[in-house]
């Protein structure tokens, strides 16, 4: 569950700058928080797919999440690491709790199930 709510500007090409710390609470009771300043693009989706599925919309907090917990590898604090699969499974997760509909939010998980392996690897 979202603690907070997120709070970005936009700068350059599909690049956001969080302006205040995003905090995330799991099912396991720990809190992740992404800190000021983290940049990111949201959701990284193909052109061919943003008809369907924009950029920035219901799924912004869940998006930035995401896009935390691959630049860190999976290590959300100094004592909780997750896998891949776990970080994908709580975009999932999070998408649903803020109100993305099960199927944008199934559709947006199986796409980072299949290309996020790049991204993670990239590190």
């Amino acid at each position: 569950m979202f603690l907070s709510r997120v709070k970005l500007e936009s700068f350059g090409r599909n690049k956001w700058r969080l302006i205040e710390p995003l905090k995330y609470l799991t099912t396991t009771v720990d809190v992740i928080t992404v800190p000021k300043g983290f940049v990111c693009d949201l959701a990284s989706i193909p052109r061919l797919f943003r008809l369907m599925f924009e950029v920035n919309g219901r799924h912004r907090e869940a998006a930035t999440l995401h896009d935390w917990l691959y630049y860190r590898n999976g290590h959300a604090t100094k004592y909780l690491q997750f896998t891949r699969k776990q970080c994908d499974g709580l975009f999932y997760e999070a998408m649903i709790e803020s109100g993305v509909s099960a199927w944008k939010a199934w559709s947006m998980w199986a796409g980072v199930r299949v290309g996020g392996w790049v991204a993670w690897s990239n590190k």
